[in-house]
């Protein structure tokens, strides 16, 4: 008798494993944010979740060992950025940033890259994009506000509070060399 094949999914952090099981064996496929990373075909799902949980550890410690003190590679952005989708404003920023001058603009600049009236719309949205790219590769921002509390901006930017703008006194956030790398890659660097 023919036994149908039983299917199942689960998450494992930002990872979707699919599986596929008869009696005979189980096949997986996992997903990185609707992209096929790995598959493969084991004797039984457990075995199928063992050898899932190894390539996720694996993949884990060579992107870990990488890294030059701590900061994730231009590809590990160009990875995160692509699975996060920036809005339409969170790219004028990136791409503003990208073309200014040493790669250095305050939080009003930015604003006004992306149309926003004023600059707490430019703090939150790149921080939010950073906090966004910090959870994808699993790390915490190098920048702490006094209280101890994750500045996720530093994720984008350079964790640097000596960089002041001479004509108006406004702090400059400085993009990230890996993240301007990533950007050329991305193919978003062009100007209009």
């Amino acid at each position: 008798m023919i036994t149908k094949p039983t299917y199942s999914q689960e998450k494992i952090g930002e990872y979707l494993i699919c599986y596929g099981q008869n009696q005979n064996e189980c096949k997986y496929i996992i997903y990185l944010h609707e992209k096929v990373v790995n598959k493969g075909i084991c004797s039984t799902k457990e075995k199928a979740r063992k050898a899932v949980e190894n390539f996720i550890s694996t993949r884990k410690k060579d992107m870990v060992s990488k890294r030059v003190d701590g900061i994730p590679t231009s590809q590990e952005f160009v990875e995160a950025i692509n699975a996060i989708k920036p809005s339409d404003n969170q790219w004028e920023m990136l791409k503003a940033h990208y073309h200014a001058p040493n790669r250095k603009l305050t939080s009003s600049q930015l604003a006004e890259a992306a149309g926003f009236q004023h600059f707490y719309a430019a703090n939150t949205q790149y921080g939010t994009l950073g906090r966004e790219i910090a959870r994808y590769l699993e790390i915490n921002p190098l920048g702490k506000y006094k209280n101890g509390d994750p500045l996720w901006i530093t994720t984008i930017t350079e964790e640097n509070s000596e960089s002041i703008d001479l004509d108006t006194g406004h702090y400059q956030h400085i993009l990230r060399d890996e993240v301007a790398e990533a950007l050329e890659v991305l193919g978003v660097t062009i100007k209009p």
